[in-house]
């Protein structure tokens, strides 16, 4: 799918459009700044520029996303008295995985002025948005 691209962009906008996305993978280091990240970010923008505030707000989805993944898959190991980790553990290697790399894509799209949408997250965004 083919994405345009927003000439009437900021440096700026596209600036923190894309830190949105790539300060979610700092969270990975400081507990819970995956989300607080581009919350905050959501919240500075909402009002300021549409571009930031719709790639804040579907990071954080798709961080959300991410996390209700990793919640089921411990339910599910839990429930089946361990024998689940056996989907679980390369369960979670493919998850971490996917959301390194659409988050990277992100970034970079958000960086070239793309309202590029993460799977998921990217559609739930633009309904909050345009509402």
């Amino acid at each position: 799918m083919s994405y345009p691209q927003d000439s009437s962009l900021t440096a700026d906008e596209k600036l923190w459009g894309m830190l949105a996305h790539l300060f979610t993978l700092l969270g990975y280091v400081v507990t819970v700044g995956q989300y607080i990240a581009p919350l905050v970010i959501y919240l500075v923008y909402k009002d300021r520029s549409k571009f930031v505030a719709f790639h804040a707000l579907q990071s954080l989805f798709f961080q959300l996303l991410a996390l209700a993944v990793v919640v089921a898959l411990a339910i599910f190991s839990i429930v089946t008295l361990g024998l689940g980790l056996l989907i679980a553990l390369p369960a979670l290697v493919a998850l971490w995985i996917a959301v390194l790399v659409y988050t990277i894509i992100a970034a970079i799209q958000a960086n070239n002025g793309v309202w590029y949408e993460l799977p998921f997250a990217g559609q739930l965004a633009r309904n909050i948005l345009s509402a």
